[in-house]
């Protein structure tokens, strides 16, 4: 029912859905998901929440037991967090600690 030229309106579903298959510990379901809405924020030039959708990829993998998948996407996300400037500046620290708590958690 949702027009397909409803970008933004598809790709806060999609992130929507992810969460609610994280939620419900389905992790492949959440990933196609968060994926999707990644694709359809890049296409509409929306670097934050693309990065937003690709940390929750990350907390997702490492609560997981994926930690280099989620080290990866994990620095995705701040590499995304740095493009949008000093208004993302908490979300840049955020990460920061998210990619550390990772990397301890590969190291123990």
């Amino acid at each position: 029912m949702t027009p397909p030229d409803a970008i933004a309106f598809l790709a806060a579903g999609n992130d929507h859905l992810g969460a609610a298959h994280a939620y419900a510990r389905d992790l492949d379901r959440a990933l196609h998901y968060w994926r999707e809405a990644i694709r359809l924020h890049e296409a509409e030039a929306n670097l934050y929440d693309a990065a937003v959708a690709r940390r929750n990829i990350a907390l997702a993998l490492a609560a997981n037991g994926s930690p280099v998948d989620a080290r990866q996407y994990a620095e995705a996300a701040l590499r995304g967090f740095q493009t949008c400037g000093s208004g993302a500046a908490a979300e840049v620290q955020e990460t920061l600690a998210l990619i550390s708590e990772i990397a301890k958690a590969t190291t123990a």
